[in-house]
């Protein structure tokens, strides 16, 4: 796998890795933010919902989760 790093001022990192998103390791942590009706049909939704599955459990919660991020601040509604 191929990475670069960068660095801002603030001392914030983000490392850009080409490979298989799914091959990281253990300790990392993956996210993707969804709609509210897990459709998850499209796009690497699909390959999410796959992997890792709990759609069910999901619509189950009946979770409204909005989070909004403006100026590096969240905000959740």
């Amino acid at each position: 796998m191929a990475s670069s790093l960068n660095e801002d001022p603030e001392g914030s990192r983000i490392t850009y890795v080409k490979g298989d998103l799914f091959a990281c390791p253990k300790t990392d942590s993956l996210a993707h933010c969804i709609s509210e009706d897990c459709r998850m049909d499209a796009g690497i939704a699909v390959l999410f919902k796959k992997k890792f599955g709990g759609v069910e459990e999901l619509l189950n919660q009946r979770l409204v989760v909005v989070l909004i991020v403006c100026n590096g601040k969240m905000y959740l509604r």
